[in-house]
């Protein structure tokens, strides 16, 4: 009966630790999709108007799909603006 009674102790214990690291295998996969997200965005963004033009996708279309408005990063408008 002891030997019952420490078996399933074990079990409970074994259990547990399994759904935490469970739990932490998720979110360190979520943080890795985060990031390999982020390399793309920072890809796209990167790309020169050239490419752009020749896979059809205006500065606009590239403004709503990263987030940002295009004017807001024109550093030249930026510095009349202050002048």
């Amino acid at each position: 009966m002891t030997a019952f009674i420490t078996n399933r102790a074990h079990s409970h214990a074994d259990l547990g630790v399994s759904r935490v690291v469970g739990r932490v295998k998720r979110i360190l996969n979520h943080l890795g999709e985060r990031a390999d997200a982020a390399v793309e965005r920072g890809r796209f963004a990167a790309l020169p108007r050239r490419y752009l033009d020749d896979i059809g996708v205006t500065v606009a279309e590239r403004a709503a799909i990263l987030g940002y408005d295009e004017s807001a990063l024109d550093p030249w408008s930026a510095l009349a603006s202050r002048l």
